[in-house]
């Protein structure tokens, strides 16, 4: 659909293809909680070198997997994804600037909301760290024949491990469990924001004349829910590819159209690693939103999205909705309805796209 409606726009539309592996966190979850039951038998009967292969082997995978993006246990059930890019050109004159709206277009539903898994979510190195401590206690304990004692805290230690991949694994794949009725209809994660990419798109084409020396791009990603996958595509394929593309501005959307306040997030990044938000970027946006006689946008804080794959691969990008850092709405469940989308705030978002348009196209330095 998303696809269909640009291309009668009359845009230039590219089809992305990349190997979406959708079941991705469900799969690691699994293996982590079957290691993790794996070390606790190993570590039980006394096999503490094995036990310890396996505690090195779980955040070993944990990285590889959510750091880097490698496949390592979860390529089962890969197929194509899709990353849909519409450009809109300047009609006459040669191409000085360049800016890209995105979002994603895929959601998915969760046992757990945003604000419960992050617990779960930070105690899992603990959680690991736990099995690797009750394995190395045991090979010590077993050098200095120490008495039982020692192994029932080995037990104890790779138990609270065991646990915490326990609460790991649902977090990752219980939204399987979630009858169809239940699920998530993901109406500002993020098709409200896919709505007003569109509706940006309309205007451009009605009125294409508007574009001096700009060049627009919207990018709908596919496997944002899935660690980014979409995105860490899309970067790749585009680093250093010297479209002009990969030198402009970025304005990643989440969670656009609530009653929450105008908001852009000041880092993005995975577990480990978090990029700061470009502050030309920023700029950029905050100046549309003042021209427009609206409040300049609210930090809330740090966000873990497309966004992270782009400011790693070195473009000039921020996330940008509606959000209140002090009250999180609830997404990956039924709550994200339609009730919570504010049409007018929608209206107001395309409204301040276009004018960041209408800015980058009159200033004389490049952005």
């Amino acid at each position: 659909m998303i696809a269909g409606h640009l291309q009668s726009l009359g845009c230039e539309l590219h089809l992305q293809r990349f190997f979406l592996r959708p079941y991705m966190q469900p799969i690691a979850g699994l293996f982590f909680l079957l290691a993790g039951a794996l070390c606790f038998v190993l570590a039980s009967k006394r096999r503490y070198w094995a036990a310890l292969a396996v505690a090195l082997v779980i955040p070993a995978v944990y990285v590889a997997e959510f750091e880097f993006n490698v496949p390592i246990v979860t390529w089962a059930g890969g197929r194509d994804g899709v990353n849909i890019v519409a450009d809109f050109l300047p009609a006459d004159n040669p191409i000085e600037k360049h800016i890209t709206f995105s979002a994603h277009y895929d959601s998915k539903t969760d046992i757990f909301d945003h604000e419960q898994r992050k617990p779960i979510y930070g105690f899992a190195p603990i959680a690991m760290g736990c099995l690797l401590a009750a394995s190395m206690l045991g090979i010590v304990s077993s050098g200095r024949k120490w008495g039982p004692g020692a192994h029932r805290v080995c037990l104890a230690l790779a138990c609270v491990g065991v646990s915490g991949l326990v609460m790991l694994a649902l977090a990752f794949g219980g939204g399987l469990l979630v009858p169809a009725g239940r699920q998530s209809p993901g109406a500002r994660d993020d098709a409200s924001a896919v709505a007003v990419l569109l509706a940006t798109a309309d205007q451009i084409a009605a009125d294409h004349q508007q574009l001096k020396r700009t060049a627009v791009r919207f990018v709908f990603f596919g496997g944002e829910e899935v660690n980014m996958q979409g995105s860490s595509a899309y970067s790749r394929s585009l680093a250093g590819s010297g479209e002009g593309f990969d030198r402009g501005v970025v304005v990643n959307c989440e969670f656009i159209g609530g009653e929450e306040p105008f908001c852009y997030w000041e880092s993005s990044g995975t577990f480990l690693s978090k990029f700061r938000a470009s502050d030309e970027a920023v700029q950029l946006y905050q100046d549309a939103l003042t021209s427009l006689g609206l409040a300049p946008a609210i930090s809330a804080g740090s966000i873990f999205d497309d966004t992270g794959r782009l400011l790693a691969a070195g473009f000039r990008a921020v996330t940008v909705g509606h959000a209140d850092p002090v009250s999180s709405a609830g997404y990956h469940s039924q709550s994200d309805s339609a009730r919570q989308v504010v049409p007018a705030k929608l209206q107001e978002t395309k409204s301040v796209f276009l004018r960041m348009i209408t800015m980058t196209d009159r200033t004389k330095e490049s952005l």
